[in-house]
């Protein structure tokens, strides 16, 4: 594993990871940024030379990727048929939170699982990256802060 990502950093100008927060395994009382902290040290670690640790970051997305699918509830109904008082339910779901990236309570209440709760049709893989589409990055961006900030150093990147 150690050489694995040895050959990755050298191979590429930067390395990032997308890491789904709730099910980090051994997270601890970890936030989403201790955990960051906790992945960039371990690669620190593995890496026996030098090297730009700027190039190397971990991103710790806060709740999994259905979280974001929250930015904008209307856009379910373009890429899903809804059953009715889904959408009034996925509306009311994201008002109870101060964005999006906080909607999840318990393994039970898991974004995903509120979504296959309400449209017992939905398909993660299939509908999910149509619904990112539809709501589209700027209103992602716009709703959660801590995606968007990843998102903003991606960017500065380029150069």
């Amino acid at each position: 594993m150690a050489r694995a990502i040895a050959k990755l950093i050298w191979d590429f100008d930067f390395v990032t990871s997308l890491v789904d927060f709730y099910a980090f395994r051994k997270k601890g009382g970890a936030t989403p940024d201790e955990l960051e902290q906790r992945i960039n040290q371990a690669v620190s670690g593995r890496i026996r030379r030098s090297w730009d640790e700027s190039r190397v970051f971990a991103y710790v997305q806060k709740h999994e990727f259905e979280a974001l699918l929250f930015s904008n509830p209307s856009c379910f109904g373009a890429v899903i048929d809804l059953p009715a008082n889904a959408l009034d339910a996925l509306r009311e779901i994201r008002r109870r939170f101060a964005t999006p990236e906080d909607i999840n309570d318990s393994p039970a209440t898991a974004p995903s699982k509120r979504i296959k709760e309400l449209i017992p049709r939905y398909v993660k893989r299939v509908h999910g990256p149509d619904l990112a589409m539809e709501t589209g990055l700027a209103r992602i961006r716009q709703e959660c802060a801590r995606f968007n900030q990843w998102l903003t150093r991606l960017e500065s990147l380029g150069g």
